[in-house]
């Protein structure tokens, strides 16, 4: 079963990004753990793909990447 969250935060101004959305989103498929950010303006974003060991370390994996934006400022967008 996929699972999906995607978080939002503005920009703290650095490299003359003030103002602009970022966006980090991480998806678990399975066993794989993927994950993409950038700026929520641009089509093309940053990623990257983690093949672990088995469907629970990949959830908790998954949780602990969300769990460390939301200390960093980000906002729940949504979860499917």
């Amino acid at each position: 079963m996929q699972k999906k969250w995607c978080l939002l935060k503005e920009s703290d101004g650095g490299r003359g990004a003030a103002g602009r959305k970022k966006v980090y989103e991480v998806t678990v498929d399975g066993t794989i753990v993927r994950t993409s950010w950038g700026m929520a303006e641009k089509a093309t974003r940053q990623s990257e793909v983690k093949n672990v060991y088995s469907e629970s370390y990949a959830r908790q994996l998954a949780f602990m990447k969300v769990q460390e934006k939301l200390d960093k400022g980000y906002e729940l967008a949504y979860a499917v």
